[in-house]
């Protein structure tokens, strides 16, 4: 095994940091003016959350790449703020990923040295589907574990659902070796928390549908959603629900999986780029991860990571939160003077303001014409 490629183990302190990093969408493009400012933008992000926060591990959230040549030269550009600090790395597969040929972007990953990605069982839908565990920090018990699952691309059968979802093979090779480090564990499951791509169905049950005084801060719903409107319910305990979270509409009972097995504590997912709310969904934290570059739809200076903390003597107890670019005080190349001032919902609501201002203006101005006619016509 590379050096790199070590053994993950809690700190002295007991303590455990993973970084995670939603959809970068990155390409080839560092020189021309764009694509080199939203490259570096990307990469000041990621610098400044790797210097200031110290992770034990970084997690892709998949849609890292957006094209299949170049790959292993456009993963070395990204994770160099993270192989400069020797942190390693791990990641799961997008949709878009599924778009193109997998198998580059894959072996990129494969290939390099400070990156934790394997394909555990090939013969199982989806490619990376893996665990890692974290040991003790004072012997070689497995004191935790982290699941990567491969959450697929878009469904074949539309009128079913719009994306893909975990399926059954890859449900039961969850579930069995979930109890093969169960039976290595005294009988008890090892906490863990999980990292896919596409979010499980039920995020959708921590929304409910928006009340008439709340239309300007609601979301759109997905797909068979789309006729209503949705804001975040008591189970969202903090971030913002930036637009309609894109579940498949198909459920084949992975989080049921989760709730019989018993080890996830927390989930993590990416694809929803405007995304960083979390909630708790019996018992379950689960956590959106908003983009963390700038090439792709972005939410002005929202941009963000994501840190889940963990703990081996709380490891039931999942801390998390996310840190926005501006929050770090930094300032954007590739954006305007409006878009690294507000956000799209507040955009959206100037929007509506100004539409609305404009109306009541017709309408004055049509009354106030209409008065003028009248007038005229008595003369």
């Amino acid at each position: 095994m590379n050096e790199m490629k070590k053994q993950l183990r809690f700190n002295a302190n007991g303590k455990f940091r993973i970084m995670l990093f939603g959809d970068l969408h990155e390409n080839s493009d560092v020189t021309s003016p764009e694509g080199k400012a939203k490259f570096e933008d990307m990469q000041l992000l990621m610098k400044t959350a790797v210097s200031r926060l110290k992770p034990d591990l970084a997690v892709f959230m998949g849609d890292v790449f957006n094209e299949t040549e170049n790959t292993h030269e456009i993963l070395d550009r990204i994770v160099k703020p993270l192989t400069d600090a020797g942190i390693p790395f791990a990641a799961v597969m997008g949709n878009h990923e599924h778009d193109k040929n997998i198998n580059p972007i894959a072996q990129a990953y494969f290939d390099h040295p400070n990156c934790l990605c394997f394909n555990d069982d090939p013969n199982i839908t989806g490619n990376m589907n893996f665990n890692l565990t974290i040991k003790s920090s004072s012997s070689d018990k497995n004191a935790f574990n982290l699941w990567f699952i491969d959450s697929n691309n878009c469904c074949m059968a539309a009128n079913i659902s719009i994306y893909d979802w975990v399926h059954k093979d890859q449900i039961e090779w969850y579930e069995k070796k979930a109890e093969e480090l169960k039976a290595e564990n005294s009988g008890e499951p090892v906490p863990a928390v999980l990292f896919q791509h596409i979010p499980v169905t039920e995020i959708y049950e921590a929304l409910r549908e928006a009340k008439p005084t709340e239309l300007y801060q609601s979301v759109k719903g997905h797909a068979n959603r789309s006729d209503k409107r949705y804001v975040g319910n008591e189970k969202v305990i903090d971030g913002y629900v930036g637009e309609d979270p894109c579940a498949p509409q198909y459920n084949d009972g992975q989080f049921e999986s989760w709730k019989k097995t018993g080890d996830i504590t927390g989930a993590f997912f990416g694809h929803d780029h405007m995304n960083d709310f979390t909630c708790v969904v019996d018992g379950i934290t689960m956590g959106q991860c908003k983009t963390a570059g700038f090439r792709c739809y972005t939410d002005g200076c929202r941009s963000c990571v994501r840190i889940v903390d963990i703990d081996e003597n709380e490891p039931k107890k999942i801390n998390t939160k996310v840190i926005h670019f501006k929050e770090f005080g930094l300032k954007s190349k590739s954006l305007g003077p409006i878009k690294r001032t507000i956000n799209d919902k507040q955009s959206f609501v100037l929007t509506v303001a100004f539409r609305a201002a404009i109306g009541a203006a017709a309408v004055g101005l049509a009354a106030t014409a209409a008065k003028i006619i009248k007038a005229v016509y008595k003369k």
